[in-house]
């Protein structure tokens, strides 16, 4: 039992650069797609706020909810 939380603390210890490096790459894509967006300034203010948001969450090591939120902004710009 102990080897299996070793193993998951070592699993996790691994995955969390990952995700944060998967971020900023994700940032600039649904950055490069707002700018060749043709949509209202509604719904590019929103999309703005949803990039806005995840930058946050990534500065705060949130990056679980950082790549939600930009999941939500890809799928606001039809990705």
């Amino acid at each position: 039992m102990k080897s299996l939380i070793a193993a998951a603390a070592v699993l996790a210890a691994l995955t969390a650069p990952a995700l944060a490096g998967g971020c900023p790459n994700q940032l600039t894509m649904v950055e490069d797609m707002l700018s060749k967006a043709t949509l209202d300034d509604a719904a590019k203010t929103k999309i703005q706020e949803h990039i806005d948001q995840a930058k946050a969450q990534h500065e705060a090591g949130k990056h679980n909810e950082s790549l939600a939120t930009l999941k939500d902004a890809s799928q606001l710009l039809g990705m």
